[in-house]
């Protein structure tokens, strides 16, 4: 293949579930039912070799994992060079076995896959681990996530391209794109003004997830939500941008790197 696409697959119903690519939660479900989708994952795939994926089965309500719930997942690969977006072979697959009885609070099911990739991206390879116990630097998570908010909030475009820039190289690496990102941006703007959504306040009370053994994080909201959270009330849509932080390696500031 001269450009492999991997896609993580899942089918889960009566169940929240959190989808993990090499130690990262790469998508997160909070709404119970059912769902059959797929999700690219390239850009949690930093170079060629073994890679690991999981998913994390949590109660819709309650305390307890419904006892017919259930959950499969696979890892599909396609060639993105042909445009053959059909055309995918399963590498991997994992079906959570059947509750039946058992009263879980959580279920975990995991495995490996190896990739090959045309590409190495840095990411959070090198970067430094964050002290989960250290106040003060968990004040300058909260600091930065605050300050990319008000860019967000004061529509400073520029000065997000430029906080992203390195976000975006690695992301259009690995998912063989070449996008113009600040247009991308300014157009993301144009729509949310011209739909009518109203970003959220910054939340009072916050969560931070970290990943990666401790070298990549995300601050959320107490619902999950991610904290740049809009919302077009008339319509009771959302619309959220996600984003991931790190400390590169000699450095003393957070960098978004995904």
């Amino acid at each position: 293949m001269t450009e492999p696409y991997y896609l993580l697959e899942y089918n889960i119903s009566l169940a929240n579930f959190d989808l993990i690519v090499n130690d990262v939660v790469v998508h997160t479900h909070t709404e119970g039912g059912s769902i059959h989708s797929q999700y690219p994952i390239n850009h949690f795939i930093l170079s060629s070799g073994n890679q690991s994926f999981s998913l994390v089965l949590k109660p819709v309500e309650g305390e307890q994992i419904n006892p017919n719930a259930e959950a499969k997942i696979k890892i599909n690969v396609l060639d993105s060079a042909n445009g053959n977006f059909d055309n995918q072979q399963t590498i991997a697959k994992l079906d959570a076995p059947a509750l039946n009885e058992k009263k879980l609070t959580e279920l975990k099911i995991g495995g490996v896959f190896k990739a090959e990739v045309p590409y190495q991206t840095l990411g959070w390879i090198a970067s430094q681990i964050i002290d989960v116990k250290n106040e003060n630097s968990l004040k300058l998570v909260n600091d930065f996530y605050l300050k990319i908010y008000l860019l967000f909030r004061d529509t400073k475009i520029d000065e997000l391209s430029a906080l992203l820039k390195k976000r975006y190289q690695e992301t259009d690496t690995s998912m063989y794109l070449e996008e113009d990102n600040l247009s991308a941006l300014k157009n993301m703007f144009a729509m949310l003004a011209a739909e009518d959504y109203i970003l959220q306040e910054f939340p009072n009370q916050t969560k931070i997830k970290f990943y990666a053994q401790n070298k990549l994080l995300n601050l959320i909201r107490e619902n999950h939500s991610p904290i740049i959270s809009y919302l077009k009330k008339e319509a009771d849509e959302e619309f959220g941008f996600p984003f991931y932080i790190h400390l590169p390696k000699g450095n003393n500031g957070f960098e978004i790197i995904r």
